[in-house]
């Protein structure tokens, strides 16, 4: 080959390189439009529900009593106002005679 044949070789090969890698990247472009990812929506709020499970025991009596209020003072005055309690719930009462008190519950656990 000369150097005319040569160049003119060169430059269709060079030619057909170019019109190759272009028509690729326009297949490219077109199959990458439709894996394009949807845009996402808001999503709606949730609402959120909390289910406590109950306890498998419970603590009673005057001490525990004592801890849960704001004043455990009021636990032995007799002014206190009625919605602090009675007593009679930290009070055992005897089975045979429900009218009669046992004693008082100073700590107890029931389940």
């Amino acid at each position: 080959m000369n150097g005319k044949s040569h160049r003119i070789f060169l430059s269709a090969l060079l030619l057909a390189t170019v019109v190759a890698v272009s028509s690729s990247h326009a297949q490219q472009a077109g199959n990458d439009a439709a894996l394009v990812a949807p845009r996402q929506t808001a999503k709606p709020a949730v609402e959120t529900t909390v289910i406590e499970k109950p306890a498998p025991f419970d603590i009673t009596g005057i001490v525990a009593q004592a801890f849960k209020m704001k004043k455990p003072l009021r636990l032995i005055s007799p002014l206190a106002p009625a919605k602090e309690g009675n007593g009679h719930d930290t009070v055992s009462w005897d089975p045979d005679k429900p009218e009669k008190p046992k004693g008082i519950i100073l700590f107890g656990i029931q389940w």
